[in-house]
């Protein structure tokens, strides 16, 4: 069985919440998401609005509703099917002005495939473990893999906020896939970057792992973001596989 609860908060300093989530066939950018499944498999995701862009709110939320609407007949290629055919729909009727990234997590029985486009992020959390499985396309993660700077040094570059990959931006869209398992035990983080540019490795691993609720593993995220001066929308969800 796989429990769940997911949340989105928006800035203070926004008008619109460019964030939103999906579990299944809902999608939501205020209200929580919680409860759970026996479902053989399941679909989650979160997409962040790009700042930069004048309607990042409805690419967010686009992306997650053209996944909840087929969320019957998903597989594999309907996935990158579903996330090629925005990125060219946001492009032609918004011409760059509706950019998102965004991180789904389509699971079947015990095991995981993820698609990522952008700098949210999936975490897989272990007994002893917190694991980033997905890579942030960004300026400065491309420094680092280049060993320019080190990764200490990122959270602290001016740049930190360039992306280098969104769904509706400029340029070949490349989509990362990873694959994996999760053991009974298990948690699996979704987290957009009000959260994990604000709150370390460590203090994430402290809010999920020690804590078996699954609605105070998000809040004490969200509080401990609000309380290092996120300025930014914040989302989090997390998957409990028992």
């Amino acid at each position: 069985m796989f429990r769940f609860y997911g949340k989105s908060t928006k800035s203070y300093l926004k008008e619109v919440n460019q964030d939103c989530l999906l579990v299944n066939n809902i999608v939501s950018n205020n209200a929580p998401i919680k409860g759970s499944s026996k479902n053989e498999n399941i679909l989650f995701a979160i997409a962040d609005g790009v700042g930069g862009s004048k309607y990042g709110e409805i690419a967010s939320n686009y992306i997650l509703q053209e996944l909840a609407k087929n969320r019957n007949l998903l597989d594999h290629q309907l996935i990158i099917n579903t996330i090629k055919n925005t990125h060219y729909y946001l492009i032609k009727n918004y011409s760059y002005n509706a950019q998102t990234v965004l991180s789904i997590v389509w699971i079947e029985k015990e095991k995981f495939t993820i698609y990522h486009i952008g700098d949210t992020r999936v975490y897989l959390i272990t007994e002893r473990n917190l694991i980033q499985l997905t890579n942030d396309h960004t300026y400065v993660q491309e420094l680092v893999d280049k060993g320019i700077i080190s990764n200490i040094m990122k959270s602290r570059h001016p740049k930190k906020n360039i992306i280098t990959q969104s769904l509706g931006g400029n340029g070949e869209l490349k989509i990362d896939i990873y694959n994996g398992l999760i053991e009974p035990g298990n948690k699996l983080l979704l987290t957009t970057d009000g959260i994990h540019d604000y709150v370390d490795d460590e203090n994430i691993y402290k809010s999920i792992h020690k804590i078996k609720n699954l609605e105070n593993n998000i809040n004490n995220l969200t509080s401990s973001a609000i309380e290092n001066s996120s300025k930014d929308d914040i989302t989090g969800l997390v998957i409990y596989y028992q």
